[in-house]
């Protein structure tokens, strides 16, 4: 069946302009609903194939960010660092050292090759923040996931998942979805790391979320 029925002759007597009028056919619920799942389903496919690029473009410009600034003295590169505002502990942390070995860096003493470029990387996370519109990024950095959860974006850096990272920035306003962040980095979340303020219940979408306590 064609989307339209063309009606030649009205109760009009038959008088233009109503002698041809293309009145809209009704299509059956069923073909509706089965157009409106295929739409849903290409929408679907598309943004999951678009973030996926997404992804991979930003992680890529953070590899490509770290290989020219790894190029930079030690000590620059733990000034840059410092003057971000990062403490020292988390400094340490991210270079996955202790404090003191931090200290003998900023003193002069050598740095290992692997953990240079750890320290590159982090000094590229924020020239790459910052290119994506992101201020006080150290700050951004230390914010939880997602309001209620004991997981900040720093801890997402210390387990070398930068991609998750890339992935919270909003370059659109629109708002990036924590939970499926989350749900990547570890599924049981809603069990582990929600804070004791918090509780997890089943939505009325019966998608399971969090709320305060009562």
């Amino acid at each position: 069946m064609s989307d339209t029925t063309l009606i030649t002759s009205v109760s009009t007597g038959n008088l233009w302009p109503f002698s041809s009028v293309a009145i809209p056919s009704t299509r059956p619920t069923a073909e509706l609903l089965d157009r409106a799942e295929v739409l849903h389903r290409q929408v679907s496919d598309l943004q999951s194939d678009t973030a996926g690029l997404r992804r991979r473009g930003l992680v890529r410009e953070l590899e490509d960010r770290q290989e020219v600034v790894a190029a930079s003295a030690r000590t620059d590169l733990l000034e840059v660092l410092s003057d971000a505002g990062f403490a020292w502990r988390d400094v340490a942390r991210l270079a996955q050292v202790s404090v003191p070995a931090v200290q003998k860096w900023r003193r002069g003493e050598g740095m290992t090759g692997p953990n240079r470029y750890r320290i590159a990387k982090v000094v590229a996370l924020l020239d790459v923040l910052a290119n994506h519109f992101v201020s006080e990024p150290v700050s951004w950095l230390e914010m939880p996931v997602k309001e209620g959860v004991e997981l900040s974006r720093l801890d997402l850096v210390t387990q070398g998942r930068f991609d998750l990272v890339l992935e919270l920035i909003s370059d659109d306003g629109d708002p990036v979805s924590a939970s499926a962040v989350l749900d990547e980095f570890r599924p049981d979340w809603r069990d582990s790391l929600v804070d004791n303020a918090f509780e997890a219940f089943v939505a009325s979408d019966g998608v399971v979320s969090i709320r305060p306590r009562r």
